[in-house]
């Protein structure tokens, strides 16, 4: 029940976060991920359609599914070119997949300065902390996101390279796609996530222990992100802005319950906040 009630929040923490950038003067963010998407598509798609076309010759020409045999000579050409879509299509699916997964975290990278900047700036106003900046810890916030999200990065396409096999299991590859999706979505919003808890400062351990614990809050903000990446342009545009802002209202809720029920001092000091 306690993951399907984070899940829940994970969903909900979105419309959360639409009121809360607009009411707080936010939308101005928006701005960074407009101007990166349109160099990440103009390149990303070409890509992507480059590697599929690879891939399906790679496939054709190491199983020797296009050679003439018995079966193609009895039925005709046809069979060959049923074979090639069939190929293509999984082919397509796994690239799709692939990247997508390289190109949000490289979205991610490059916006993790702004990222880590406005989820400090939402707790401020939320809470009503004052975080003192200080360029020393400011760096090390961006680079600890990096570091998460190059880790989710690799973990999920080591996942990917795996279901490529399973993918031509029967019955068991029908549902690979769903099951990647699902990945793909919980290293999302846990990238989203880590942001909080690095500004309290919790170790890398410390904090995917957390979103572990609560891993439906991360399934649940990481599924409305990549619904938004479907999206072209608006998609890249528009998620890693709000995602950020709905993750750190729905992390800050469980840090705070944390703290009131007398949970382990953080062990990483940092720049405590000034609370006026």
């Amino acid at each position: 029940m306690a993951f399907f009630k984070d899940l829940g929040r994970g969903f909900s923490s979105h419309i959360d976060a639409i009121g809360f950038i607009f009411k707080h003067g936010l939308w101005v963010y928006f701005i960074y991920p407009m101007l990166i998407a349109v160099g990440l598509y103009l390149l990303g798609f070409a890509s992507m359609f480059a590697i599929k076309e690879w891939l399906t010759d790679l496939v054709i020409e190491k199983t020797g599914l296009g050679e003439d045999n018995m079966l193609t000579e009895w039925a005709g050409g046809w069979i060959k070119g049923l074979i090639y879509g069939l190929v293509s299509i999984v082919m397509g699916l796994l690239s799709y997949f692939l990247f997508n997964s390289i190109s949000k975290y490289l979205l991610l990278i490059i916006l993790s300065p702004v990222l880590a900047f406005l989820s400090e700036r939402v707790e401020e106003i939320r809470s009503g902390n004052k975080f003192p900046f200080v360029f020393s810890h400011f760096v090390k916030d961006v680079l600890r996101g990096i570091l998460i999200t190059f880790r989710n990065m690799l973990v999920e396409t080591l996942i990917i390279l795996a279901c490529f096999f399973i993918a031509w299991i029967p019955v068991i590859g029908w549902f690979t796609a769903l099951f990647l999706y699902f990945v793909s979505s919980y290293y999302l919003g846990f990238s989203m996530m880590d942001y909080s808890c690095e500004r309290r400062r919790l170790s890398i351990r410390q904090g995917v222990k957390l979103i572990r614990k609560h891993k439906g809050i991360a399934i649940g903000n990481g599924i409305i992100f990549s619904l938004l990446l479907m999206v072209p342009y608006v998609g890249i545009s528009i998620g890693p802005i709000l995602s950020v802002v709905a993750a750190t209202l729905a992390t800050l809720e469980i840090l705070d319950r944390q703290q009131q029920a007398g949970m382990p001092p953080q062990n990483n000091p940092g720049p405590p906040p000034i609370n006026p």
